[in-house]
């Protein structure tokens, strides 16, 4: 009898974890492992997003060091677009912009990644000449050292700074207006290619993926190298085509350069101008242009997905 008894006693010893079968436990140790990423983004970005929706519909001041507001509904907004003369023009350019450079953008990491997937000599060097500043680069993000970052920043306005070519060119007898052109379609260009770094890593990671057997099939069938990348290799890299699509157009957002006067400056900078206003700060119509802009953005998202996502293929 006592025998019985603690077997009986061990049976229920079973916890809740061992009863769940494998998909279950896979599905709670995927969730595990996504809850500090959850808790991040409830406390660091939803949360912001909460009081910036809520500033944007007050009339905030700091008295004594706090933050007080008066609600008076959609009012900073109306403010923003039908007051301000600047706002949408400068909202306009920047989608603008972003309808110039994702295309081009994508197009051609595409193709750089095609370049550095082929079979050649030398392959692992130039893959390296592309990943190494992109790895640099963000350690330079990552650590923030003033000293380091003045340096690149001063060295990218040098390169960046086009005036040098837009001398030559006068200088060799073509007309101001014609070099004036050219110029700026070259700034627009090498500012394309420095960005899309990323977008060449996706790609090639995407391409590397594709299995060889499918390659091998296809010029078996005779199939031309172009009617093997739309029949094969585009298909298969459709869905890191919207991936890229997706990170160009909020990286085009969050960097877009507007004219304001006679000068380019960020979006971002020209918000923060008139938030903050000699002495006096608009916190809540600051923050109603931040949440137009935002809502911009995450509208220009949805609707490139929503149109690109019926045609991306997604093989098992």
């Amino acid at each position: 009898m006592k025998k019985d008894t603690k077997t009986a006693e061990k049976k229920p010893a079973l916890s809740w974890y061992k009863r769940m079968d494998f998909s279950k436990k896979t599905a709670l140790w995927g969730f595990i492992f996504l809850l500090p990423w959850l808790i991040g983004l409830i406390f660091f970005f939803l949360r912001p997003m909460v009081n910036m929706l809520w500033y944007s519909m007050c009339n905030m001041e700091m008295v004594n060091g706090k933050f007080t507001g008066t609600f008076i509904g959609a009012e900073n907004f109306k403010w923003a677009l039908g007051v301000n003369p600047n706002y949408n023009r400068m909202l306009a350019e920047a989608f603008t912009n972003m309808v110039k450079e994702v295309p081009f953008q994508i197009f051609l990491a595409l193709f750089i990644a095609m370049l550095l997937n082929g079979e050649y000599k030398g392959r692992g060097f130039f893959r390296a000449v592309f990943v190494i500043p992109i790895i640099l680069a963000t350690g330079v993000a990552t650590f923030s050292l003033r000293e380091v970052k003045t340096v690149v920043e001063t060295t990218s306005e040098a390169v960046m700074n086009m005036d040098w070519l837009k001398d030559l060119v006068i200088n060799s007898g073509i007309p101001e207006e014609l070099t004036t052109l050219l110029v700026t379609y070259v700034e627009n260009i090498f500012k394309v290619v420095t960005t899309c770094g990323v977008q060449v890593l996706l790609f090639l990671a995407g391409l590397q993926a594709i299995s060889p057997t499918l390659y091998e099939v296809a010029k078996m069938e005779g199939c031309t190298q172009f009617e093997t990348f739309c029949k094969i290799t585009l298909p298969m890299v459709s869905p890191t085509i919207l991936v890229c699509l997706v990170y160009s157009i909020a990286e085009s957002f969050a960097k877009a350069q507007v004219t304001y006067g006679d000068t380019k400056i960020a979006f971002s900078t020209f918000i923060r101008q008139i938030t903050f206003n000699g002495n006096q700060a608009y916190y809540g119509y600051g923050a109603a242009m931040s949440f137009i802009y935002f809502a911009a953005t995450l509208v220009t998202i949805g609707v490139v997905c929503g149109i690109v996502s019926k045609g991306v293929f997604y093989y098992d």
